[in-house]
């Protein structure tokens, strides 16, 4: 038997898979609107308008067996980390101090041998 967990809870599941991965979203897509420059963190289906020298951070939680290999993209271009960008040991991405050319629509893959998922999120970033 082995176990995911969802926001904090502990699911068991058995070890039959493969699974296809899945990227989990709970709850319906939100648009989260930065009045200020403060941090923002937001799951990834959600969109979000946040403005220049924000630090975003989009979260990717996946599920699947075996663990799906995550990947970003960015306009349909794949992300490196470095730079403004740090894919983080979680999956999320991690946008420093947007600027303007930071907005795009972001794209969290999770692919394995059993399959694909992809979630998207848009990512708009006014001038000050």
């Amino acid at each position: 038997m082995r176990f995911i967990v969802v926001k904090n809870t502990l699911y068991p599941f058995p070890l039959t898979g493969p699974y296809k991965p899945k990227i989990n979203i709970l709850g319906k897509p939100k648009t989260v609107e930065a009045q200020d420059r403060s941090p923002i963190t937001l799951t990834i289906g959600d969109n979000v308008a946040a403005l220049t020298d924000t630090n975003i951070t989009i979260q990717c939680p996946t599920s699947g067996v075996p663990t799906p290999t995550v990947t970003w993209t960015k306009d349909g271009q794949h992300i490196l980390a470095g730079g403004k960008y740090t894919i983080r040991g979680d999956n999320s991405l991690m946008i420093s101090k947007a600027d303007v050319e930071e907005g795009a629509r972001y794209t969290c893959t999770a692919d394995s041998v059993a399959g694909r998922d992809s979630v998207s999120t848009e990512v708009q970033i006014v001038g000050k």
